[in-house]
């Protein structure tokens, strides 16, 4: 299906039909991403931040030792009292 790209703002856009929404089960949010030449949209099945506590746990997991270890500056040499 040939779409025309419309003026929306300062930006770009084009228009979904209603059909075409309803055939990908889009309803408020879709995710876009580039792939190669092509932009693809996509439903979004979940909300945006989901699984983000999960995945900070994943990359946290075994860094219980101090990350700023062996980075101090003039202030932690003579001014800090631990």
């Amino acid at each position: 299906m040939l779409v025309r790209v419309r003026r929306i703002g300062n930006s770009q856009g084009v228009i979904l039909s209603k059909n075409m929404m309803e055939q990908c089960d889009i309803k408020d949010l879709v995710n876009v991403e580039v792939k190669g030449n092509a932009i693809v949209i996509e439903p979004a099945s979940q909300s945006p931040r989901a699984g983000w506590e999960q995945q900070f746990d994943l990359a946290n997991k075994g860094q219980d030792e101090d990350l700023m270890e062996g980075f101090s500056n003039e202030f932690d040499d003579s001014e800090w009292t631990w």
